[in-house]
């Protein structure tokens, strides 16, 4: 087997997704390893899944077939399941997990920072998966030309019409918001930043706010407030 078919997967499990437009489905989760932007503004494992994105937890990954990893999903589908990937960022893996977004029959979410321009034509099936497309703010101390890629976006969402922004926030920045959504539809869901139950906690309040005032809907974070940082859930 070619090493290049190979994705490196943080974990696969089963559990209630927790945010976003399909927050309180049971889904199964593939988080691959790896992701192209470093985020130094959330601070040292202020990422949720920072066991996902530093490649000081590398050793922990298992490089997996799509095969493997179609079979170990199929433990965990029941009626209704959906089945989210996520990481890390798993569209530098999408040709790779193509033949799993083929073979699963349910809803499919994509959790992206939207950066990676996937073809469309060559890859159709992606035309049915919605992009949670968390494009990342000021906050994450990310240079602006790496982490929004306008093009990009737009492409996801004139060809994948399911796909949503998520933006996770702790401060006020509608501007940023309306620079990045200016003349795309899709809704928008802002969430508290927090990497932990307490940071969640002091956040939630300024965020629900800030959707009521600019009309955004509200998402929660169910599993970091239920689970603080713990894996598998």
């Amino acid at each position: 087997m070619k090493s290049e078919k190979l994705i490196p997967v943080s974990e696969i499990f089963y559990s209630i997704q927790g945010e976003g437009k399909y927050a309180g489905h049971p889904s199964v989760f593939v988080r691959v390893g790896g992701c192209n932007l470093k985020c130094p503004g959330f601070g040292e494992k202020g990422c949720d899944s920072y066991y996902a994105v530093d490649k000081s937890y590398k050793s922990e990954w298992k490089l997996m077939s799509v095969e493997e990893i179609k079979s170990e999903v199929s433990k965990y589908i029941r009626k209704d399941t959906h089945l989210v990937i996520t990481g890390g960022e798993p569209t530098l893996f999408y040709k790779q997990l193509y033949p799993l977004v083929v073979w699963f029959e349910g809803q499919i979410t994509v959790e992206t920072n939207t950066t990676v321009d996937i073809d469309f034509e060559k890859y159709p099936a992606y035309k049915d998966v919605a992009f949670a497309m968390s494009v990342k703010l000021s906050n994450s101390a990310e240079e602006y030309g790496k982490r929004v890629k306008k093009h990009v976006i737009k492409s996801y969402v004139k060809n994948a019409p399911k796909s949503f922004f998520k933006f996770v926030i702790d401060k006020d920045l509608n501007n940023e918001i309306k620079d990045i959504t200016a003349g795309i539809n899709a809704p928008v869901y802002c969430m508290p930043l927090g990497a932990d139950k307490e940071e969640l906690e002091k956040n939630a309040p300024f965020v629900f706010g800030f959707c009521l005032k600019h009309g955004y809907c509200y998402s929660d974070r169910i599993h970091i407030r239920l689970f603080g940082k713990k894996k598998g859930v």
